[in-house]
């Protein structure tokens, strides 16, 4: 069984804030304050966790975002079908190696750094034309992560993907992100990425040659 506690204290050991969720949920607890209450005092962890093991964690995102990807499981969205075509029309490049966790519902949240100064909030369905649900999102508020279950499973790292080990935002990304942030400045919207293109097989070979279930995301 995992020690929800050491785990919340190892997170906050290596630079980053934690706030409690509600167990088996995504929610903050009622009455709190959500990602704006993630703290790196190991003695406020010690109260949340240590009076109430069962709570769940979310991680605070400062200058740190998730890439949320739907693998088409339990929506109608498959991120990995969208990031296929959009490498085909030259709007998508690779995604760097860097730390990536499964989620309950079957997809996969990619960290990254960028520049915090950019102050990034979240969004859903990126690169989306015409309002169509595209199964990529991004966050860049607060996000629960290992060991947090809900009733259909657990957040799991990848084995050998460390949260020490963040590669920066890839362009191609960070342009969308911009351009959906701010429709008016023009970012990206007529970059066209080359080179290695995403065979829309890359995910699944992502998660299925590499096990889940590391308890060491250190």
């Amino acid at each position: 069984m995992v020690d929800v506690l050491k785990v919340a204290l190892g997170y906050q050991q290596h630079g980053f804030s934690v706030y409690p969720l509600a167990p088996e949920t995504r929610t903050p607890l009622a009455g709190s304050h959500g990602y704006k209450d993630a703290t790196k005092d190991p003695e406020q962890a010690k109260k949340w966790w240590g009076e109430h093991p069962n709570y769940n964690i979310g991680l605070g995102l400062d200058g740190v975002l998730v890439f949320d990807i739907d693998m088409g499981h339990k929506s109608e969205a498959n991120g990995n079908e969208s990031l296929a075509k959009l490498s085909a029309d030259g709007r998508a490049g690779q995604i760097p190696s860097s730390y990536v966790e499964t989620t309950p519902n079957g997809g996969l949240h990619i960290f990254f750094t960028y520049p915090k100064e950019l102050k990034l909030t979240s969004r859903s369905d990126l690169f989306s034309k015409n309002g169509e649900k595209t199964g990529l999102d991004y966050i860049a508020t607060g996000v629960p992560v290992f060991p947090s279950i809900r009733e259909n499973g657990m957040y799991q790292p990848l084995k050998g993907h460390k949260i020490t080990k963040l590669a920066p935002v890839p362009q191609w990304l960070l342009d969308e992100i911009q351009r959906v942030g701010h429709p008016n400045l023009g970012f990206g919207g007529s970059t066209v990425y080359r080179g290695k293109r995403w065979t829309g097989k890359l995910l699944d070979e992502m998660v299925n040659g590499t096990s889940t279930g590391n308890r060491n995301v250190f």
